[in-house]
């Protein structure tokens, strides 16, 4: 389904293909809350009446989920951790 035919049966017409395209565009700096409070909210209406991009917004919420939860929070080795410290404690102090 295409947003402007999910915005006809919605009842919404003054939403444009374009202005999909512009809202999938931006959606990352949407998810990441990279854009000011007036973006936000153009981009947070549009989604509210789009279900097409909304699914698109979703899928990049759970991707972003996804890849913190898999790569989030990795812990060097202990070895190496020790190795790292011996080494910077072996230099001489800076002056």
């Amino acid at each position: 389904m295409s947003c402007s035919e999910s915005n006809s049966e919605l009842g919404v017409s003054d939403l444009e293909p374009s202005e999909c395209s512009k809202v999938i565009q931006d959606v990352w700096l949407f998810l990441d809350n990279e854009m000011d409070a007036e973006q936000r909210a153009q981009i947070q209406h549009h989604l509210d009446g789009c279900s097409p991009c909304l699914e698109e917004s979703d899928i990049g919420e759970k991707l972003k989920a996804l890849l913190h939860k898999k790569c989030g929070g990795d812990v060097a080795p202990e070895l190496l951790r020790a190795k790292l410290v011996a080494a910077l404690q072996s230099q001489p102090a800076a002056q």
